[in-house]
């Protein structure tokens, strides 16, 4: 993988990270596991783990106690269940969940099913544990000498500190890691010095240590690299 490859990874992970999002528990609570700033949905039951707001989780609650009041009595032509006047079947967790609320609700019930997916915690701390990896192959490979927990190449070691941690945290570590591959792989300015040896010697070191070998650096002297 190219050194650019991975500072645009680094760098759209931080982008990732950095959304603006409310505070709230973080940790492993399994594949199911939501990303910060959402929260299992629980509309009907503990099983319920599709990522939602916390408001909308306090919506489901408030739907579920209120689901008595907004069945027509006696039932209707949809069976016990039916919904009075201006309500509809949730259908939240499928055809099954018969908790009648406003049109609107189940549209964003059926919206949060649609991005589930986007709301897990895991694929974002697979990311950025990837990303972690990628780049401590670029310190060993351009000899940055880049060490610590930063730069171990332990996969699950990132993982796991990616779902003990909170977003600011996992965006703060993606940059710092992400600043310093890029100065240490950064294009050094050539410099040439005329050595006391007459040669001329060009590099990313200093005049003195590019004449080192060469009997010395002559500063009275000045010299170009030749194309």
């Amino acid at each position: 993988m190219k050194t650019t490859s991975v500072l645009k990874r680094l760098t759209v992970l931080t982008l990732i990270c950095m959304m603006p999002t409310a505070a709230f528990a973080i940790g492993d609570f399994g594949p199911d596991t939501c990303a910060e700033g959402f929260v299992w949905r629980e509309a009907c039951g503990p099983n319920d783990h599709v990522c939602v707001t916390p408001d909308i989780r306090s919506q489901a609650r408030q739907d579920n106690l209120e689901a008595n009041n907004r069945r027509q009595p006696g039932g209707g032509a949809f069976g016990p269940d039916t919904c009075v006047q201006g309500f509809v079947w949730r259908e939240a967790c499928g055809p099954q969940d018969h908790v009648c609320v406003p049109v609107s609700t189940r549209a964003h019930a059926a919206e949060d099913n649609q991005h589930a997916g986007q709301r897990l915690k895991y694929p974002i701390c697979r990311e950025y544990a990837q990303a972690a990896i990628d780049a401590n192959r670029q310190n060993m490979t351009h000899h940055c000498g880049f060490g610590g927990a930063r730069w171990q190449d332990n996969l699950d070691a990132h993982f796991h500190w990616c779902l003990d941690v909170s977003n600011d945290a996992m965006a703060s570590e993606a940059a710092a890691r992400r600043q310093q591959l890029e100065a240490c792989t950064r294009p050094r300015p050539s410099t040439c010095a005329h050595c006391n040896d007459g040669s001329c010697q060009c590099g990313a070191g200093t005049p003195d240590e590019l004449c080192a070998n060469h009997n010395g650096n002559d500063p009275t002297i000045g010299c170009i690299q030749q194309p």
